[in-house]
């Protein structure tokens, strides 16, 4: 006669197999429906489509806080990317950049063209870390934000809500 601490381990090791296979499994399937899903907790990177005619010469990226006036400002914090970003090639940069209070993240490039660009790539954040997406065209500049935001802190009316 089989052991029913044999069969009861045996289920039990079955059970747990198929609860990791059915994770293992999950994870696979968010992976590949969103490639970008981790990135979003990692220091910031930036992701440049040029899908313009020029190839892009002069790359800045760098933080900006807002003055006692509520006027935009860049920081010290700068990154220069070091190659040209052709026309049609997409590329990811990843600066070291220290956010130490609220801001936002400004891409500035330059085209084989002349022409010079300013564009908010985060537009809000209280940390270096997620990613963006800028596809940039002749007629227009694409971007999708995926940085990422901590939460904002509750006021006193907030707390006193939650105690209610």
């Amino acid at each position: 006669m089989v052991n029913k601490k044999f069969f009861a381990g045996l289920i039990i090791a079955i059970a747990a197999c198929s609860i990791l296979v059915l994770i293992v499994a999950t994870a696979l399937a968010v992976k590949k429906n969103n490639p970008h899903l981790l990135r979003q907790f990692q220091r910031f990177s930036l992701i440049v489509d040029n899908q313009s005619d020029y190839d892009l010469v002069s790359v800045e990226i760098g933080v900006m806080h807002s003055d006692a006036n509520g006027n935009a400002v860049k920081s010290g914090a700068k990154y220069w990317h070091p190659e040209v970003i052709q026309s049609g090639q997409e590329t990811v940069i990843k600066p070291q950049l220290t956010v130490h209070r609220e801001g936002g993240i400004y891409l500035k490039f330059t085209d084989s063209g002349g022409k010079e660009v300013n564009k908010t790539v985060c537009s809000y954040t209280e940390s270096a870390s997620g990613y963006s997406i800028v596809t940039i065209m002749n007629d227009q500049i694409k971007v999708e934000e995926k940085c990422r935001q901590i939460a904002k802190r509750l006021s006193d009316k907030d707390c006193l809500f939650l105690i209610i």
